[in-house]
This record gives C-alpha cells, sequence and structure tokens, in this order.
C-alpha cells in the first residue's frame, strides 16, 4: 500500500504505476498552422481532404501517348509542362511531357527520353497535321507496359485517407505531407504548462558573481531544456526561499495557473527540505524513498488542477528523476497516445557486480551493445555529456559481460 510518511523502502514500479493512474489527459484544443505544429498532439485525426495527384501525372521527363496506338511512329505535336492543361491530341499523337504535368486525355504511358527513338523531319518535308508530317516521330515502345512512369490519380494519397492519427506527435519530416494537401492548420491539444521550482539559500545565477559556499542554479535549466524538448510549455521558474510558509503560498498561488509544479531540491529528509513538508500538509500528497540509485527521494501531489512532483536537488538525480517520472507524466497529461518511454534489450560490455538496490546506469551505446560511463557521483553532470542512454540494473544480480539489459536511448533532444 503507498502511503506518504513511509517508513521503508518502496519499488519503483509500483510507485510510477501509481503516479501514471493518477494522470489525465488535458481536453482543451486549439488550431495552429503548419509552421508551429511540430512537437504538438493531434486532437483529431488528418484526413487528405483530396486526391494526391488529382489528375494522371507524368513521373519523368520523356514522351507521353496512349498504349492502344498501333502506328510504328506517332507525331510529336506538343510540349506540355507542369501546371499546364494539356492540348487535344488525336489518339495516334504523342507529346513531350515534364515531370509533373497532366497528360491528355487517353494517354496512359511514358517514356524517358534517354530511352525513347525520335525520327527527325526531313528539312524540305511539308508540314500537314493530320499527315503527321513536319514533325519529329517517336517509334512506337511496343514492350512497354500501360502506365509506364505515370502516376495515377490517388497513386500518392487518397481523398479520405487518415494521415495522421489522434493523439500522435507531429514530427518534422511529417509537416510537408499535410501540406501537399492543402492543409494550412491542424486542431491540437493544449500544451501542458509547467511551473519549475527551485529552493535553496545558496543557489546563484549563472552569470553572477560566485561566491564561497554558493552553488550556481544547473537544475531549474537542465529541467527546463528537457521540458521543452517535449513540447511543454515552461510558465516561470520561480525561486522559493527556504520558507515552508512561503513554499505553501507558491503552491497555492500556481496550482490554479499551471497543470504540472515541478520542485528541484528540497525533499528529502534535511533540516531546511521544506518542499517535503509543504507537499506533505496537502490532503492529496505522497512521499517515498525508493529503492533504486540514483534519484531515491521523491514525492507527489495533487492539488486544485495542478499536479505536483519533488524531484531531488543533486543534478544528475534530478536529471534521472524527470527522466523515470517526468517525462512519461507529461507525455501522458498532454495527450500523447504513445507516451510509455520504451526500452531496447541490448548487450552490456562491461561486467557489474550485484547491488543493493536498482540502478540506473549511464552508458554508451555502439553497434555491439553498451558500456557503461563511469559517474563518480549523482552531481557529476559531465556524465550525461557522454552518454546515449541509459540502462537498468536489478538489485541483488550480478551482470556478465554479453548479458542482456534493458536500454533507453535519450535519441534526439531537441525534437
Amino acid at each position: 500500500m503507498l502511503q506518504k510518511n513511509h517508513k521503508v523502502l518502496s519499488q519503483y514500479d509500483a510507485v510510477k504505476s501509481f503516479v501514471l493512474s493518477q494522470v489525465k489527459a488535458l481536453q482543451e484544443t486549439e488550431r495552429v498552422t503548419l509552421n508551429q505544429l511540430v512537437g504538438r498532439v493531434l486532437a483529431e485525426e488528418v484526413v487528405s481532404p483530396l486526391n494526391l495527384p488529382g489528375w494522371p501525372q507524368s513521373a519523368m521527363d520523356g514522351y507521353a501517348f496512349s498504349s492502344t496506338n498501333q502506328t510504328d511512329f506517332m507525331p510529336v505535336v506538343d510540349t506540355i509542362y507542369a501546371g499546364q492543361m494539356p492540348p487535344s491530341c488525336f489518339p495516334a499523337d504523342a507529346v513531350r511531357i515534364m515531370t509533373g504535368a497532366m497528360l491528355p486525355e487517353g494517354f496512359d504511358t511514358v517514356v524517358p527520353f534517354e530511352e525513347a527513338a525520335v525520327r527527325k523531319p526531313e528539312m524540305n518535308e511539308r508540314v500537314g497535321r493530320e499527315s503527321g508530317q513536319g514533325f519529329e516521330h517517336l517509334s512506337n515502345p511496343v514492350h512497354l507496359r500501360r502506365g509506364y512512369h505515370v502516376k495515377t490519380v490517388g497513386s500518392d494519397v487518397k481523398l479520405g485517407d487518415v494521415l495522421l492519427p489522434k493523439g500522435h506527435v507531429v514530427k518534422v519530416r511529417e509537416i510537408g505531407l499535410l501540406a501537399s494537401v492543402g492543409i494550412r492548420d491542424v486542431l491540437v491539444l493544449r500544451k501542458p504548462r509547467v511551473l519549475i521550482m527551485t529552493s535553496g539559500d545558496e543557489l546563484l545565477v549563472p552569470g553572477d558573481a560566485y561566491s564561497i559556499g554558493g552553488v550556481y542554479d544547473a537544475n531549474s535549466f537542465q529541467i527546463a531544456a528537457l521540458c521543452e524538448s517535449l513540447g511543454v510549455e515552461v510558465v516561470a521558474v520561480v525561486h522559493a526561499s527556504d520558507s515552508q510558509q512561503i513554499i505553501s503560498e507558491l503552491f497555492q498561488d500556481w496550482s490554479e495557473k499551471v497543470d504540472l509544479i515541478m520542485t528541484l531540491g528540497g525533499s528529502s529528509v534535511g533540516h531546511k527540505d521544506h518542499i517535503k513538508s509543504a507537499m506533505l500538509a496537502l490532503h492529496e500528497s505522497w512521499a517515498w524513498k525508493l529503492a533504486m540509485k540514483p534519484a531515491k527521494p521523491f514525492a507527489f501531489a495533487k492539488l486544485d488542477q495542478a499536479l505536483i512532483l519533488a524531484l531531488p536537488g543533486n543534478p544528475l538525480a534530478a536529471f534521472m528523476s524527470f527522466k523515470l517520472f517526468a517525462e512519461e507524466v507529461l507525455r501522458k497529461l498532454s495527450g500523447a497516445s504513445e507516451w510509455q518511454a520504451l526500452a531496447e534489450k541490448v548487450r552490456i560490455l562491461q561486467a557489474m557486480p550485484s547491488g543493493e538496490k536498482v540502478r540506473w546506469v549511464q552508458v554508451c551505446k555502439n553497434q555491439d551493445g553498451v558500456m557503461p560511463v563511469e559517474s563518480g557521483s549523482a552531481s557529476r553532470l559531465s556524465v550525461l555529456h557522454d552518454a546515449t542512454g541509459y540502462i537498468r540494473l536489478e538489485s541483488s544480480k550480478p551482470y556478465e559481460i554479453n548479458q542482456m539489459v534493458e536500454y533507453w536511448s535519450y535519441g534526439c533532444q531537441h525534437g
């Protein structure tokens, strides 16, 4: 049973499952244009309003003709470019045609220029439309199948096709598809609004003069960047002084303005860990010591419309707590249909001794497997620069070289 103010270590999987069960997807929607769409979650499926192409179209620069033509040579009577209406042609005619141009009615085959055999007109040949005199003539490539190098109506996209499903997170490579069928704007779910709250009188703002006993605030910048990489709106970053009353007032004030309050530090068992005390004073709150490293302390609460997640203060632990909890909370909150972080099975290339707790280890992946990256401490951020992802090592279990482990990739952190 998950309870606040526990006295024993809790299991990560049970805590994560409970927290995610409390998350409901946002329902508010808005329309955004294509240049604002990347990373947004679709509030409805996107359906093609037309066929693409909308007419028989040449897929090559070449000569177009009718496959029913039985003559040995066909007069080439015109040239058609993309965007032009094709001329009326006789069934025995041929035309030069460029890529993307519309085929004349009844024409159904295209032979590329480099495959065509063409006879030039004689210098003294008299021009005559009905006889084909004065035109170059295309030798009939009877070996070609009907429809050769012709894009038929709807061969790329059909009217009514579902291009992207509801709940899909739009990617850069999908914008061109939507534009190609004339879609200008799309209905999406509102971005989750997040407040990041730091605490600790020792924190310095990067750019300020360094002072003995002070620590530059790395966490808020790191966590804000992680939020923005998920398409989340970071409404504000506030610094709370070491006062439970002030922190409680900030919780109350911001709970009506944002969907998630994420705190950094002050959630452990120190005398000045007032964030945890302020959270536990709320009606709906839970706090745990997790049987894992890093990111052992974690707390969760609900206040008005907002969820509150309390992440550790050590930078690497805060990063991992975000990956292990906040990332999926935010994805589910955003309404994304695929919000769970999926692992792959890989080989570990270094033997690892057993430990008393679940361990999350930074690793670098290559074609053979993953190699652990030594971290040294929970505050050493440089390890993240060298890592491509992380693995899970179970408690009380030694790992041999080439044993299979679960691996989560960091992938592209900027979308």
